[in-house]
């Protein structure tokens, strides 16, 4: 099994509200061993270990003892761009959060939620998915989605209550400014506690086709996460490139690993990084020839080729004819 991994949007937002809490964001980066390259790339993936190191290297320096609730005030929907959008087109809040959780390993795999109704009563329950959580992780997660929310239905979410694994804090003042409801620690959840008719609210921007549009493109990321491998997460990384003029050290470097690491465990999956690139390299080719009128050297050059010629005789293996003749052929029919 592959180990679990977090986005680093997460990892960005995280650095983002321990910033402005005054705390050194290389700093951090450098305790958690943390390759600060990979902020640039959206699509990077972090392992799970190293973003706790850095949970646990903000909470040890922030200067207020409720540092994860004002972690989850700091982070909005901006911080998850695709992710949010899908949540904002969705029919009515109940949905939305059922795409949350179906989703949600695309942005961590640090914690899983589930939508539970009793009665009049529904809750959003979270789990960690690691024994060394803090209740600071908790507690942000906990805010980040009663925010959520209120963002969804534009209007604050009125809880029945809040329950909360860990033991009360000292000082409950800011756990009572934030969620203004009944809490409970020490209980056998982590959970939102509200009215269950609040599930079937309609969203005010609910498109089915735009929220169709936008779950493609997760479902995409999220089969390759789902795999489990360095083969998938190698799709994912493929996937997710703006263009594929990539190379294995590359991916190996997000990845935190060595090279000749990456290479023994695609092998162990019984592929190469060359063929999942090709593999990439072919279907997106053939996309880019069917939905644009892109000449061949603007896609050769996305496609990672030194050279249009060189992108025509490896079209011409994949698909026994050369790209005009495809898009000539393929789009006609």
């Amino acid at each position: 099994m592959a180990e679990k991994t977090v986005s680093v949007l997460w990892i960005k937002a995280l650095l983002q509200g321990a910033e402005q809490q005054g705390l050194d964001p290389a700093g951090l980066l450098q305790t958690a061993d943390i390759d600060a390259a990979l902020l640039h790339s959206p699509y990077a993936r972090v392992s799970l270990t190293n973003t706790l190191r850095l949970w646990r290297a903000a909470e040890a320096l922030c200067p207020v003892q409720d540092f994860g609730l004002l972690m989850g005030e700091l982070v909005k929907p901006a911080h998850f761009q695709l992710f949010a959008l899908i949540l904002m087109h969705s029919e009515s809040l109940g949905s939305a959060f059922e795409k949350s959780i179906r989703y949600t390993r695309v942005l961590s795999d640090g914690g899983r939620y589930f939508l539970d109704r009793d009665g009049d009563e529904a809750c959003l329950r979270y789990e960690p998915q690691a024994a060394d959580f803090s209740r600071h992780q908790v507690d942000a997660v906990l805010v980040l989605l009663r925010n959520f929310a209120a963002w969804l239905i534009c209007r604050p979410v009125s809880l029945r209550r809040v329950e909360f694994c860990h033991a009360p804090p000292a000082d409950l003042s800011q756990y009572q400014r934030i969620f203004a409801a009944p809490l409970q620690f020490s209980a056998s959840r982590n959970a939102l506690v509200f009215a269950a008719d609040i599930l079937d609210e309609p969203l005010a921007l609910g498109d089915e086709k735009l929220a169709a549009m936008h779950e493609q493109m997760l479902e995409q990321q999220l089969q390759a996460l789902q795999q489990e491998d360095a083969a998938g997460l190698t799709r994912h990384f493929l996937l997710n490139s703006d263009d594929l003029a990539v190379d294995r050290d590359q991916l190996a470097q997000q990845l935190q690993m060595s090279g000749r690491t990456l290479q023994r465990k695609l092998q162990e999956c019984g592929t190469s990084f060359q063929q999942l690139l090709n593999e990439e390299r072919r279907r997106r080719a053939c996309a880019l020839l069917l939905s644009t009128d892109y000449p061949l050297t603007r896609i050769s050059e996305q496609l990672g080729f030194s050279e249009s010629s060189a992108f025509t005789r490896a079209f011409r293996r994949w698909e026994a004819m050369a790209p005009l003749e495809y898009r000539q052929l393929k789009g006609a029919g």
